[in-house]
């Protein structure tokens, strides 16, 4: 792969904040289902949009009006603009939004590279993307002893006469998919139409905290376990962005139509239906592609001649529920912050690199699915710990994103997004799933990994599309 130099160049630095006098000072608690998510690095996400101008037009006629319709948005997503506060324990964390606060704004202009092999599907260098992310601001040091984190960053990228790059960089304690979701399509709306204050469509956020009911009393628990978590309270020190970009690392993008989806159900469904403690409690397009893809990965780690000492070792795979909608108190869709169930599911290397995998991971995945319905918040007590214990795990495979949050229909007033990436699954063992760009009912799957594992795992994938899927 020919090494290209992909750059961008500075052309200005903007605080944004909600319109003066719309938002008071306001401390938001952090909530139990915040506190997990303390501990993790940044999330990052990728917008790419077709925009054959000049800088000179989108920085004329363009501009203006996102920058207006960005201050807007922040008057109802105000969190977004302020900081998570950690005081000195034992005083518990929490989201402070003052009228000075603002949204770090950073405006370039592409001077590398190739815009048309960005929103490409094939594997591409993961470092190409990084010029095109923010860095969130450092945090400081209040006169009381707390410490300031600034929640969000967006940086916009324009590509001369191709397209558009808008990134958005923030703390999952602030906020879930669905919450930053919702305020991406409702800044992309009011951007639209107008940028105006009567352009806004849409319903508003909720900010109501005590909707949350802690009836398992987790609050105690999470804030003991948060007590010495020393990354958090000992942060290392700042790194810009670009300095963290990965070396000798590939992404690329899947993609599973509807009908291949359809014919892997069937195929799954089928294959069970011969032995009744294979058959999954609920069979999904988001079961069976994670139970592919997982199945996939797993049989990418093993070199041409296996290994059968560690056939016996526990593979982990992670994912995510939404809650809103299932708690006992239920909270509206629109809750602003985080509502999610955490799921990990286990099998033995053996059982995914054999033929069937698909449908032992399917039913794994499944089950635990219908544990989300049947019993939201199950394991939470444990949420720490399973952290811990898995980690560190050479084979614990995590999800983020999901179609359901219809990336694809962002769209500013230039058409729908031509491609959205998730970054941080060049840091982890960790793949993103989203909505297809091309056909409704697909998915699409992006994925990071080593240049040469890369190739190991493109085959193994084309060889299961093949028997399963055609």
């Amino acid at each position: 792969m020919a090494d290209v130099d992909y750059t961008a160049k500075l052309l200005n630095l903007y605080r944004i904040s909600p319109p003066a006098g719309s938002v008071p000072t306001t401390l938001l608690p952090i909530s139990f289902l915040d506190f997990i998510w303390m501990i993790c690095r940044p999330m990052r996400r990728l917008f790419f949009f077709q925009f054959p101008h000049s800088t000179n037009h989108f920085m004329d006629s363009v501009f203006p009006t996102l920058k207006s319709s960005l201050s807007l948005s922040l008057q109802h997503f105000f969190p977004l603009a302020g900081n998570l506060i950690l005081p000195p324990q034992p005083q518990k964390p929490h989201i402070l939004y003052t009228p000075h606060d603002s949204v770090p704004l950073t405006v370039t202009e592409s001077t590398g590279g190739d815009f048309n092999t960005l929103i490409a599907d094939y594997p591409r260098d993961a470092k190409h993307f990084y010029p095109f992310v923010p860095d969130m601001p450092e945090s400081r040091l209040l006169p009381d002893g707390s410490r300031a984190i600034p929640n969000f960053a967006i940086q916009i990228t324009i590509f001369p006469n191709q397209g558009l790059c808008i990134c958005i960089a923030f703390h999952h304690v602030v906020a879930d998919g669905i919450a930053i979701h919702h305020f991406i399509k409702s800044w992309a709306s009011i951007s639209r139409n107008g940028g105006t204050s009567d352009s806004f469509e849409g319903p508003l956020p909720c900010h109501n905290r005590a909707a949350i009911k802690d009836v398992k009393g987790l609050e105690s628990i999470f804030l003991q376990e948060l007590s010495s978590w020393d990354s958090l309270w000992n942060p290392v020190p700042y790194k810009p962005i670009i300095d963290q970009a990965p070396v000798d690392r590939v992404r690329t993008t899947l993609v599973l139509t509807r009908p291949m989806i359809e014919k892997l159900k069937t195929w799954v469904s089928a294959e069970s239906n011969n032995d009744e403690e294979l058959k999954p409690l609920r069979l999904s397009s988001f079961i069976v592609t994670c139970s592919l893809v997982w199945g996939c990965l797993i049989k990418s780690t093993q070199s041409e001649v296996s290994d059968s000492e560690d056939e016996d070792e526990l593979c982990h795979f992670g994912f995510l529920a939404d809650c809103r909608n299932r708690l006992k108190d239920p909270l509206p869709p629109t809750y602003f912050g985080n509502c999610l169930d955490v799921g990990v599911v286990e099998l033995k290397k053996s059982e995914l690199v054999k033929r069937n995998s698909t449908v032992m991971a399917a039913k794994a995945i499944g089950n635990r699915v219908e544990e989300f319905e049947n019993e939201p918040l199950k394991v939470a007590e444990k949420w720490f710990s399973l952290w811990k214990a898995y980690s560190k795990d050479k084979h614990f495979v995590t999800i983020a994103g999901s179609p359901k949050l219809r990336a694809y229909d962002t769209d500013f007033g230039w058409g729908r997004a031509m491609k959205s990436e998730v970054l941080h699954v060049d840091s982890s063992e960790s793949i993103s799933l989203q909505d297809s760009r091309d056909e409704e009912g697909g998915i699409e799957i992006g994925l990071g990994l080593h240049n040469t594992r890369m190739d190991r795992f493109m085959a193994i994938w084309e060889q299961n599309l093949k028997d399963l899927c055609s």
